[in-house]
């Protein structure tokens, strides 16, 4: 049934997702065309100034889940009706908070544009944007019900929905009336849609959940949920302003106009990011009930297989930028809107470093091992902030990104995969930093091979945007497959493929 589900929610979120994202990118031609580059620097200032103020919800949603995974494997509706009205007070809480926070930013949104655009009601549309944050937290809850029993492709669908309906709205709005403000607005009212769809879905599936909406867990269990909160409160902190501080920094010492170009190619980055998250969201629940149920020894031959599974995925994603970044923007936005190679080649690398990360991750919030690297955050955001802010002013826009990998490399890329591997998998981690750095050396090679005989393709356009994705598929797969082709770890994944493919998953696996 782990394999059923974890297969069925794989499908729906990365199909959803590709289908969405093929629609944002013809939503951000039409924004371009009919809005300045200042409006698109505000859209991804503001929607990373929220993401930061997305602090005050402390990892609860991620805590929350993994304290479902038990009564969920026992059948227990009981004590999941009283973590969900637990996990609705607090969220009532965090909506609040932020609400509150956001306002009293107002007055201050000159400090963080060194360039004041020319858009009128500047302060009004962030207010939109917080409102639209703030929505979330009093309905969007409800949706950890339905992943913790791992169907979270029931949510994906219903949320794929909605946000299709509002690209289209959206496009509408901006070719006939060319309207910031009306563009917001409906992205407010499709997201709160998406919530409330999902919440009564919610209740419908689990009809215990109105039965008794104040009953909470005993004292000794909230202790619990709460200890783990204030571990994943931490983590919370370094990833919220490791991934959202960039904008900020670039918006200040750089200017609205490089926060606009940077934002599509963070656009692109983030749904590449978003769509390769979901395979592993789509096996969270899956190693949650595989932690609760197996043995260790199950637990890491699993980590080693989407571990592979995750590096494979990453690394042709990565080279595939390389190749193809700056031709598709050209093809998309325009000239205008390019970076240089070298800052291309920083994010890629950025990209496959951060999402290396994603494995380990995984099987930390799974397994709920927040409190083993509590150290780490501290670590981390202060060599990123640190390394950051010099960097970009002695090398510009490319010192944001450096400061970013700089941080990676000195505190999770070694922490991460050890706590896991020494309080979770009980294996010795060793093993998995050599394997990493085969990983980094396959990488570099059948990267730079890659890249090279690409970059003899003299087409241009469309048509050169396409023979070099055929190419760089094509050459990057096939030599991964040649060098690793008689591992466990590719065998393993080549029968289970098949199987699901076949549709020969078996019920209970």
């Amino acid at each position: 049934m782990r394999t059923r589900n974890s297969f069925i929610n794989f499908m729906a979120n990365t199909g959803t997702q590709i289908f969405n994202m093929l629609l944002s990118f013809v939503v951000r031609i039409v924004f371009i065309r009919t809005l300045s580059a200042e409006y698109l620097g505000v859209n991804g200032l503001f929607a990373n100034i929220l993401n930061v103020l997305s602090l005050a919800e402390l990892g609860i949603g991620t805590a929350m889940i993994f304290h479902m995974y038990k009564p969920v494997s026992d059948g227990d509706d009981d004590a999941l009706r009283r973590l969900m009205n637990l996990y609705r007070h607090m969220y009532n809480t965090v909506a609040l908070v932020v609400l509150t926070l956001g306002l009293c930013l107002v007055p201050f949104l000159d400090v963080l544009i060194k360039d004041q655009p020319d858009i009128p009601y500047l302060s009004l549309i962030y207010v939109l944007y917080l409102l639209n944050t703030v929505s979330s937290y009093f309905i969007g809850y409800k949706r950890a019900i339905i992943d913790a029993h791992q169907k979270m492709y029931i949510g994906t669908v219903i949320a794929a929905l909605w946000m299709t309906t509002q690209f289209i709205v959206q496009m509408i709005i901006l070719v006939l009336f060319h309207n910031f403000i009306l563009y917001v607005l409906v992205q407010i009212v499709c997201n709160v849609m998406t919530n409330v769809c999902i919440a009564i879905k919610a209740e419908r599936m689990y009809p215990y959940l109105k039965e008794d909406r104040k009953a909470l867990p005993s004292k000794e269990t909230r202790v619990h949920i709460y200890k783990n909160i204030s571990f994943m409160s931490i983590h919370k902190l370094a990833d919220v302003l490791v991934n959202n501080t960039d904008s900020l920094i670039m918006s200040a010492f750089v200017g609205i106009t490089a926060t606009g170009i940077f934002s599509n190619y963070s656009m692109i980055l983030a749904s590449m990011n978003t769509l390769l998250g979901m395979v592993f969201n789509a096996f969270t629940a899956s190693i949650g009930n595989l932690h609760v149920e197996e043995s260790k020894e199950r637990n890491y031959h699993v980590f080693k297989i989407l571990n592979f599974l995750g590096f494979w995925l990453f690394s042709f994603s990565a080279v595939a930028f390389m190749v193809m970044f700056n031709p598709f923007i050209e093809l998309w936005a325009g000239p205008d809107y390019l970076f240089s190679l070298d800052i291309v080649f920083i994010l890629c690398l950025n990209f496959f470093i951060s999402g290396m990360r994603k494995v380990p991750l995984t099987f930390r919030d799974a397994m709920g091992l927040y409190w083993y690297d509590r150290i780490k955050p501290f670590f981390e955001v202060t060599f990123n902030l640190t390394f950051s802010l010099i960097l970009v002013q002695r090398i510009g826009i490319a010192g944001i990104f450096v400061g970013t990998i700089i941080s990676n490399l000195l505190s999770c890329t070694w922490m991460e995969p050890y706590v896991v591997y020494k309080w979770g998998l009980g294996a010795k981690v060793r093993n998995y930093y050599m394997r990493y750095i085969v990983y980094m050396i396959s990488i570099f090679t059948t990267g730079a091979v890659t890249y090279f005989i690409c970059s003899f393709i003299s087409l241009g356009g469309i048509i050169g945007f396409i023979v070099k994705g055929i190419a760089v598929t094509g050459i990057y797969n096939g030599l991964m497959i040649l060098i690793y082709h008689r591992t466990m770890e590719f065998q393993e994944l080549w029968q289970q493929g098949k199987k699901m493919i076949l549709g020969k998953v078996k019920r209970n696996d």
